[in-house]
């Protein structure tokens, strides 16, 4: 059985590698630049506003720094699997638009390969498109006669990765993610009887890197200091036009597009203290590398707080199902990474969930709500959305008496 449950998770891998190219957002504004960034819609943290930096703990698979996996039971192996569901609403300029979308989002492989070597690979996503809208625009030279365009695109690119973290010392740890990123893009604007069909596709190695230094202070309190950084990274996407009348279709190969994939760096820590758990990250992304191809919408660099607390009553040991759960909250601010008309604006975020002990594992819930606006009514965004995470973990290590 244990054999058999390990061998599915390839193929759930396989799976996610085309999880960015469904419909995982509604965003209209997806259309520019790499799409939509992911984030939030997956891990056991969700729950604590997606705090990483600094957090360590026996069954938490890390991959944002990937220093924290050597804190994992060197006795197992670890699989996690996420999905999610969200209703999203956008208002701008007094239109507004709303969808509900879902799915899997997350699947990765953990555990210890050597005394000091700990090990994670799996799929996420690394950006979405999905949009749906249809202009009117008034014919030049013909006043009062209007014709009407229909935008339309899905797509996105995922992120392979594998993760290596180190315990150097007893309380030092670093790690590196070695990440693969790929998938494609497609765009499509229909008018009259004239399709033009855009899709660009691309892939491109790089890796990040992570760091924790931690220790007790005191008598049941450990303290986990962290950073993580990732380098700016050019991507270049293959750029496909087709055009397609009422009885012809004809593709042309355009210029490669070049984008970059932003550079980074956060930095975080965590306080353990008997039942509670206190983390608090800052993060620093340096989206203005990125062009959207639009004069009118602009990237820029993004900043981010975020605060989360767990409370885990008894631990796994107590006979009470109650206080073997965990219970967690966040709440996230942060500078939008999109200028719309010169227009910006602020972001937040607030989550609450339960780590739910089930057999040969845990089940990580997590409810949020996210707003997203712009001044000047350029950019309104709200949504209410749910999270899972399931960790399955069995033992592959006997220790010898």
């Amino acid at each position: 059985m244990k054999v058999t449950r390990y061998l599915l998770y390839p193929c759930l891998l396989m799976a996610a590698s085309t999880s960015a190219q469904n419909a995982m957002t509604s965003s209209p504004y997806s259309m520019f630049g790499l799409g939509e960034m992911a984030s939030g819609l997956y891990g056991q943290n969700t729950s604590m506003a997606g705090v990483t930096v600094g957090m360590r703990e026996g069954m938490l698979m890390n991959i944002e720094n990937p220093a924290g996996l050597t804190a994992l039971d060197s006795c197992k192996l670890f699989a996690e699997a996420s999905a999610f569901v969200k209703n999203e609403r956008y208002r701008s300029d007094g239109s507004s638009s709303n969808a509900f979308t879902g799915n899997f989002s997350a699947f990765s492989l953990g555990g210890r390969i050597m005394r000091r070597w700990y090990m994670s690979a799996g799929v996420t996503p690394y950006s979405f498109v999905g949009y749906y809208f249809k202009s009117s625009q008034e014919l030049e030279g013909s006043p009062g006669t209007f014709v009407t365009s229909t935008f339309s695109g899905t797509g996105g690119l995922s992120k392979a990765f594998l993760s290596q973290g180190f315990l150097l010392t007893k309380h030092l740890s670093v790690g590196m993610n070695l990440n693969f990123i790929f998938g494609n893009m497609t765009q499509n604007e229909i008018q009259s009887a004239m399709t033009v069909s855009r899709e660009m596709s691309g892939r491109s190695f790089y890796a990040d890197f992570g760091l924790q230094y931690h220790r007790p202070i005191a008598r049941e309190t450990f303290l986990t200091v962290g950073a993580i950084y990732g380098y700016k990274q050019r991507i270049s996407l293959k750029n496909t036009v087709t055009v397609t009348g009422s009885s012809t279709e004809t593709p042309y190969n355009q210029k490669r597009v070049t984008q970059y994939l932003p550079q980074y760096i956060g930095i975080g820590s965590s306080l353990a203290h008997k039942k509670w758990t206190y983390a608090l990250d800052y993060l620093f992304r340096q989206y203005g590398v990125l062009n959207s191809g639009d004069s009118r919408v602009k990237f820029r660099d993004s900043h981010e707080l975020r605060l989360g607390v767990c409370y885990f009553p008894n631990g796994f040991s107590s006979s009470s199902y109650w206080k073997r759960m965990s219970y967690k909250a966040g709440v996230s601010v942060s500078t939008p990474y999109l200028r719309l008309k010169g227009q910006s604006g602020g972001a937040y975020r607030v989550s609450v969930g339960l780590g739910l002990p089930v057999l040969n594992g845990r089940i990580n819930t997590a409810f949020y709500y996210d707003r997203l606006q712009l001044q000047g009514n350029a950019l309104r965004r709200d949504i209410m959305g749910f999270t899972v995470t399931y960790t399955l973990s069995e033992k592959f290590y006997q220790v010898k008496l």
